[in-house]
């Protein structure tokens, strides 16, 4: 199912993908403003879910893991991301993991961040 998620991630050249109780659904734009209004807005929506996300940095990491979130793909995630969900007990792959001054510069080139 993961698979299926990371899919339309790319395909759909989405920044977030979420499968909650079996609907999925896509965001575009900032993954992290997408986490913080879905966890403002709709936060049952990260209860149990499974998401793919293009960068998952320590903000977006602690919003997943406080949602109750219980799987995360990520391309690039920092490590301090990484060590958050860990310690949560929430399962996570990625891409490709790096240190948070790499992770700061790909967030530029994603947009995330001017």
């Amino acid at each position: 199912m993961m698979q299926q998620l990371i899919d339309t991630l790319h395909t759909g050249h989405y920044s977030l993908v979420v499968l909650h109780e079996g609907r999925q659904r896509s965001f575009g734009g900032q993954g992290v403003r997408n986490l913080y209004d879905i966890s403002t807005q709709e936060p049952e929506l990260l209860l149990g879910a499974k998401l793919a996300d293009k960068a998952v940095g320590r903000t977006a990491a602690k919003i997943m893991a406080e949602g109750g979130v219980v799987e995360v793909y990520a391309d690039y995630i920092s490590q301090q991301a990484y060590d958050l969900l860990s310690d949560a007990k929430v399962k996570v792959s990625y891409g490709k993991k790096v240190d948070h001054a790499t992770f700061l510069d790909i967030w530029k080139k994603l947009g995330e961040i001017e």
